[in-house]
């Protein structure tokens, strides 16, 4: 019995394949048949002549995780065809949580419209609350080392045995791996030892590790050979996070190629590794990422208050040459203020124009934001032009880069509406499609796909997802091409994404005709064994 057949639509598959024209039946979760039947039947037909199928969307790195409490319907990213996000990187996850440290993550929860309590401390608690409430999409897990070292400080005892166990907790839990963040918070005092011991957990488990690593700026090259190092401890597969160097931040010429030549060496090693590209120039970033630690040490509170005193300001202009660099070196015009529950009014702004309406300059702007963040200075984020445009091309076009938007699901209303005023989360993934394959040919249509779907599936080990083949999950999207190539996916929208006029996860509609049915269909991925 067919549920749903899709007639005669131009089909890619995922596979990297040229499209071929098919009808796609759906049979409860799982695609039933994928040809040409002009006998078959169906409760529902859909007549797909002129559209384009494809597997839906898999993101490789998404923090959809701090926002699906707020947004479990997912709504700007099932709108553009994603049935699937990658959650959990860059080190931040809030779990697991420390007794004590609850309130602390229900004020950054919500920051990104989160209004219940936290009463998750393990990692399998915070996935039972995210995925016992139903989510539109389909997510997969890693749990952060920056969560694993603040829990393990807060115990108080052994650092290293301490976070282990949390991470066998979590592995024994779903988690796919476990991911690191090192150019801010916890993990900016991570030794490569610490790392490496958690590799080594993770290798018993055949998880994986995925890292921001600790510079793409001048110390590219030390940042990924201490990723390789920590990557052989586990004999790990691994995903190298937004593998890019950031515009006019002192990376030596050619230290990006040098990177990503050691990356096709490891590959042809025996490696599993590979890398993501995001689709701007722009991107998001965590504004305490600029604090040095000596502030941070007593925690974000006290450092939010130490800022309020001239002396403590006059020290961190003077310390303050980390993460966003070209900020040291006065381009404070590159840097919008996205996230800040304390200013809400100065969200959207760039930092000159935050400046010029307080009568200040742009490093007391950034430190009044920081001040009267108090307990959320964690939440507030930045929004910065930090890529040449050829550069994301180059990447994004590369055969070893998967695409992943960093940015995580948004609404239009409410507070997440209010806070993420930036196409990236509304158009992220069609920009990929609709400008890098349809418009500026940086890559083919058909490519651009499998490195957003069974490319993705493949390395993260989603088993049964990225292709459009008899017996996968049927995690589908029927596009209307024409809106895929036309969209101006540098412009905020005026609505959600249209392209994506159907979209089925796990063979349920959450997309019908371009309007979002509520439906909450998506599950929780785990790892399964890809050797």
């Amino acid at each position: 019995m067919i549920d749903v057949l899709i007639r005669g639509a131009s089909v890619i598959d995922g596979s990297g394949a040229p499209p071929f024209v098919a009808d796609v039946g759906i049979t409860g979760e799982r695609i039933a048949f994928v040809g040409r039947d002009q006998g078959a039947r169906a409760p529902q037909e859909i007549d797909a002549a002129g559209l384009l199928l494809t597997p839906g969307l898999i993101d490789p790195h998404s923090h959809s995780d701090w926002s699906i409490l707020g947004n479990r319907d997912a709504l700007s990213t099932v709108h553009q065809g994603v049935t699937t996000e990658i959650v959990g990187n860059c080190g931040v996850t809030y779990a697991p949580i420390a007794e004590g440290d609850e309130e602390t993550a229900r004020r950054a929860l919500a920051a990104f419209g989160y209004e219940g309590e936290v009463r998750w401390h393990s990692f399998a608690e915070l996935l039972s609350v995210v995925h016992g409430g139903g989510t539109a999409q389909n997510l997969a897990w890693f749990v952060g080392h920056t969560g694993l070292r603040r829990a393990a400080e807060r115990e108080r005892g052994d650092l290293v045995s301490t976070m282990e166990r949390h991470l066998q907790e979590a592995l024994e839990a779903g988690a796919l791996g476990f991911s690191s963040g090192l150019e801010y918070g916890a993990g900016r005092n991570a030794e490569t030892a610490e790392l490496e011991a958690l590799a080594r957990v993770a290798g018993r488990h055949g998880a994986m590790y995925a890292s921001h690593i600790r510079n793409r700026d001048a110390a590219l090259s030390q940042a990924v050979e201490e990723f390789f190092r920590v990557v052989h401890a586990g004999g790990l597969r691994a995903q190298l996070s937004h593998l890019n160097v950031r515009h006019r931040t002192g990376a030596a010429e050619g230290a990006w190629a040098e990177a990503v030549a050691r990356l096709e060496r490891e590959r042809r090693s025996g490696i599993d590794v590979l890398a993501d590209m995001t689709p701007y120039p722009d991107g998001i970033g965590l504004a305490a990422g600029l604090l040095p630690e000596w502030l941070l040490s007593d925690g974000e509170q006290a450092a939010a208050d130490a800022l309020r005193r001239p002396e403590v300001r006059e020290r961190v202009r003077a310390d303050s040459d980390r993460y966003w660099r070209f900020v040291h070196s006065g381009q404070w015009d590159r840097v919008r203020l996205a996230v800040s529950p304390a200013t809400p009014e100065w969200e959207g702004l760039t930092f000159p124009e935050i400046a010029a309406a307080n009568g200040t300059d742009e490093w007391d702007a950034y430190f009044d934001v920081i001040a009267a963040s108090g307990a959320d200075l964690g939440a507030v984020q930045f929004m910065g032009a930090l890529f040449a445009p050829d550069h994301v091309a180059e990447a994004v076009g590369h055969d070893l880069f998967l695409l992943g938007v960093d940015g995580f699901t948004s609404r239009r209303d409410g507070i997440l509406g209010a806070r993420t005023p930036h196409p990236l989360f509304f158009h992220g993934y069609q920009h990929f499609l609709g400008h890098h394959a349809l418009r500026t040919g940086t890559l083919t249509l058909e490519n651009a796909v499998h490195k957003m779907t069974a490319a993705v599936a493949a390395h993260f080990g989603l088993r049964d997802r990225g292709r459009v083949v008899e017996g996968a999950f049927a995690d589908l999207v029927l596009w209307d091409q024409r809106l895929l190539r036309e969209t101006d996916t540098f412009v905020m929208p005026e609505r959600y994404a249209t392209a994506a006029r159907h979209v089925w996860v796990n063979g349920t509609p959450v997309v019908t005709n371009g309007a979002r049915t509520m439906h909450r269909p998506g599950n929780r991925l785990e790892r399964v064994d890809v050797t």
